[in-house]
């Protein structure tokens, strides 16, 4: 039988000692926490498991190039799954770099990324994972004509034919400089391709720099809501490469609300830790602190 919306893995099995609990128990509902590996390009996917094991994490988030490294170092995905199981790890999402845009003047072979999400649903499948993180479109929506958005969709039709095929959904994440970059474009995009598996990745810094209030966004895309991204700044709207990383309860981003609201809508998904840069490791580690003291709070209002 096939399930769309937030598809659940199998359930782990075995008895996790390390760490702290990584489900936070929210009126009942527990939100599971992960960590996206996109931001440790250059770690092994085995480093990255080491590291974040003492925090209980109950998935990675995986980027396609940590997969194909393992698969070229270590072999086949079947052992990879066997690893994630014996830390205790889901996997929520992988994460492609997929845009199915840009072929609009000849500029981009828009069948290379028909071959990059047939193999992205492939291993999905081949690691139990719900859904294919892709971006959408290769400029802001405000410099997207209507033929560009008009073939976007119907590409995506043809995507949605694939997933269907791979029994995996796939999600496509809010962000800056894409075609879905503000609460209006996503929202159009999802209504215009019209299909069950197709979700969206929630991104509050992502729209942010776009100068949205994460909180006024969410209640718009919450239907199509599968993955959450989580992580905050001190920003320089000026000059958004100059923004500062902090925890994710520091900064001009209120994650504290979008926690409290997840909460309330009983969301069951997975809320990812991303972080890039030199600072990610001690962002993270303050983050997941954070989040911890707020849980044992028992989340106070605002």
């Amino acid at each position: 039988m096939r399930r769309y919306g937030v598809v659940n893995p199998v359930p782990k099995s075995g008895d996790r000692s390390i760490g702290m609990a990584a489900q936070i128990s929210l009126g009942g509902i527990e939100v599971k926490r992960s960590l996206c590996t996109s931001g440790f390009k250059d770690w092994d996917v085995e480093q990255i498991l080491e590291w974040s094991a003492p925090f209980g994490l109950d998935g990675v988030e995986l980027w396609m190039g940590h997969i194909e490294r393992y698969q070229e170092e270590r072999g086949p995905l079947d052992k990879l799954r066997e690893k994630l199981r014996r830390y205790g790890l889901e996997v929520p999402a992988v994460s492609g770099y997929t845009t199915f845009s840009g072929g609009f003047s000849g500029e981009k072979d828009l069948k290379q990324d028909f071959k990059s999400m047939n193999h992205l649903l492939d291993v999905a499948r081949q690691l139990g994972c719900p859904f294919i993180r892709t971006f959408l479109g290769h400029v802001s929506s405000r410099c997207t004509s209507p033929e560009q958005w008009g073939q976007v969709v119907s590409v995506m039709k043809n995507v949605m034919r694939m997933a269907d095929q791979y029994e995996v959904n796939i999600a496509i994440e809010v962000h800056y400089d894409t075609f879905v970059d503000n609460t209006e474009s996503a929202r159009m995009l999802l209504q215009a391709v019209n299909h069950p598996r197709l979700r969206l990745v929630f991104d509050g810094a992502n729209l942010h720099v776009e100068q949205i209030d994460q909180m006024e966004a969410l209640p718009v895309l919450y239907p199509w809501l599968s993955h959450v991204h989580i992580k905050n700044y001190n920003w320089d709207h000026a000059n958004r490469y100059k923004s500062v990383p902090v925890s994710i309860l520091n900064g001009d981003i209120d994650n504290k609300a979008l926690i409290q609201e997840l909460e309330r809508r009983h969301y069951s998904g997975y809320v990812s830790l991303e972080y890039f840069g030199e600072m990610k490791e001690l962002n993270i580690t303050r983050s997941l602190q954070e989040w911890n003291e707020l849980r044992d709070a028992g989340f106070p209002a605002s």
